[in-house]
């Protein structure tokens, strides 16, 4: 005759350890939200493995002096890696919906604005480092990538515009 394990805790309750794995059991069966995964897989790809990461700096939504200005201002993003700056401005007109930015030092680049592993848009930075890359309507998380003039690649953390 086999005789079944019982659960025993500290205070000799049968269901004290049946309760304690029911509540860890129930956190992994919890949908992490939608920007972690997002996150954990975006960790995971190859396809920055050539690429400096250029951290974000500034993002005027998070800026207090900003936000107690009147409202309507464009959103301003700084990215930095140890060479060069990505400064961009959100910019929406009647036409849609628009990135202008400039690369410091000035440099001609090739850019595109990426969601994943989709090129959503791409452009050009000219000689002075300015550029305009046209945005999706629909808001999401992208990164900007830049092929530099000497064949380095930068991209921008990811950001929700």
């Amino acid at each position: 005759m086999t005789t079944e394990p019982t659960d025993r805790g500290k205070d000799g309750s049968e269901h004290e350890d049946s309760a304690l794995l029911a509540e860890l059991s129930a956190l992994l069966v919890r949908e992490p939200p939608a920007d972690v995964l997002y996150a954990a897989r975006e960790s995971f790809t190859w396809r920055t493995v050539g690429a400096e990461i250029a951290a974000l700096q500034y993002d005027s939504l998070l800026d207090d002096t900003v936000t107690t200005r009147a409202g309507g201002q464009p959103r301003i993003l700084t990215f930095e890696v140890h060479r060069l700056t990505i400064e961009v401005e959100l910019d929406t007109t009647p036409s849609g919906r628009r990135l202008l930015g400039q690369l410091v030092p000035a440099q001609a680049a090739e850019l595109e604005l990426r969601s994943g592993d989709r090129v959503l848009a791409t452009g050009t930075a000219d000689e002075l480092g300015r550029f305009i890359v046209a945005l999706p309507t629909a808001t999401g998380r992208v990164t900007l990538r830049c092929l530099l003039s000497d064949g380095t690649t930068v991209e921008t953390a990811s950001a929700t515009v």
